[in-house]
């Protein structure tokens, strides 16, 4: 594949952005990208165009899809009571075929909107054990690239808890080699939904595979309740003493999380997964991002399975951390271009090969139209982040492959399985 690009924003370590460019991608890499204009009846003609890396959402819940306009009759007023009487209500009521369903809805989404890569934690206990194929089943019939795992829990039984981890194990050993661009990590829904032995046991099985674990850490008040009424500590530290950050963790939100906890995560090198859209709908707070940069802690970025689109989830996180300082001035808007490119690359493990336009890397790119302004390659970043939606995506390439199209849709994805994944939310409604 060759594509010329009118800007290019490379993400690269100088954050390089470069005019009147054309890219060479080769066996799914990219081994050149030079100066000047190529040509050719297959070259992809981007020259009016802003091109930036595949978007990558490092913490979404696929699942959270059949939900959108369901008729629900709770109101919670806190946290906990929307995952008692939401969330807790829904993943009790899937089936096999939601999992699966659910999956191949979102990611036809995430492509129609730039993301090419995406990090996913299931729940739904009553499709155990063979949750992980039918969400894979659905992730693989479009060409993203996911990492997914079942969310393990305990809130109901130590049994459900250990035939949660026992899901990840199964995937991973049995059933990842018969995916391209689908793999296996470990996850823990939180530490108050889980005890000491289960957070022991998922290190042991994480580590011993060689995976990540991501946890929901500290994103309402009752995890950090509950840590201390039954640890005498806050979480971080209780963790800590249990020997959880002996394995490569990913901590989703971290909202309430103390400037000593952060210096923990810290020095324990303890990826972010940074849900701004996400937490001001749960209404739960606003994350320390600005002490998290002070201690190095890599942060990327996530839509939690909210919010469909990553520019969005963007906007939001400048939108809140210019609030919360109550200063226009007070955040780089285009750091949270980094967050959802090389940054959740980084989260998630996989910066040697996505988030970044470079040669070496994966030809994951994405073209916007962003109209008749012109883009300077001092502002096109802050442009990206200020201006662009979903909407203004032209293109989504995987691999040097044009995997969506504006006009045409993702490649293998019908109206039929649309229709699919609406028939079995309405499903799903009428047994809540």
């Amino acid at each position: 594949m060759i594509l010329n690009a009118g800007t290019l924003v490379t993400m690269n370590d100088e954050r390089e952005v470069r005019e009147e460019v054309h890219v060479v991608v080769e066996d799914g890499e990219i081994v050149d990208i030079a100066d000047g204009y190529a040509s050719g009846n297959d070259v992809i003609d981007a020259r009016s165009e802003v091109v930036i890396p595949g978007l990558v959402n490092c913490h979404t819940h696929m699942y959270a899809l059949p939900i959108r306009g369901a008729p629900l009759s709770v109101s919670p007023q806190s946290f906990y009571e929307a995952l008692v009487d939401i969330w807790w209500e829904v993943d009790e009521a899937f089936t096999m075929d939601d999992a699966r369903l659910s999956a191949l809805g979102s990611c036809t989404e995430m492509l129609e909107s730039g993301v090419t890569a995406f990090c996913d934690n299931y729940s739904g206990p009553n499709t155990l054990p063979g949750a992980m194929d039918a969400v894979a089943e659905g992730v693989a019939q479009t060409p993203i690239r996911g990492m997914i795992a079942f969310e393990t829990t305990a809130r109901n039984s130590r049994d459900e808890a250990l035939a949660g981890i026992d899901e990840n194990e199964r995937f991973i050993r049995e059933s990842e080699d018969d995916y391209d661009r689908v793999t296996g990590h470990y996850c823990l829904h939180t530490l108050f939904t889980n005890p000491e032995e289960i957070v022991e046991e998922c290190v042991d099985r994480a580590t011993t595979d060689d995976r990540p674990i991501q946890i929901h850490l500290e994103e309402g008040l009752v995890d950090v309740h509950k840590s201390i009424e039954e640890y005498g500590e806050r979480p971080v530290p209780a963790l800590e003493s249990m020997g959880f950050f002996d394995a490569d963790v990913i901590a989703a939100h971290c909202v309430h999380a103390t400037d000593e906890e952060i210096e923990i995560l810290g020095e324990n090198d303890v990826a972010v997964a940074h849900n701004p859209y996400s937490n001001t709908n749960n209404a739960v707070g606003i994350a320390n991002v600005e002490k998290m940069q002070e201690e190095g802690v890599t942060i990327g970025i996530g839509g939690d399975g909210w919010d469909p689109d990553m520019f969005e989830t963007m906007r939001t996180a400048v939108g809140i951390h210019k609030l919360k300082q109550t200063n226009p001035s007070g955040f780089d808007n285009a750091v949270a271009l980094e967050w959802a490119t090389i940054g959740s690359a980084t989260v998630m493990g996989m910066d040697d090969r996505i988030g970044s336009i470079e040669e070496g890397k994966r030809g994951d790119l994405v073209t916007l139209d962003l109209g008749p302004n012109p883009v300077l390659p001092e502002s096109a970043p802050y442009y990206v982040v200020s201006a662009a939606s979903r909407a203004d995506v032209t293109r989504t390439i995987v691999d040097g492959d044009t995997v969506y199209e504006r006009g045409e849709g993702v490649r293998s994805v019908d109206s039929a399985d649309l229709d699919a994944v609406g028939a079995a939310s309405a499903e799903l409604w009428d047994r809540l």
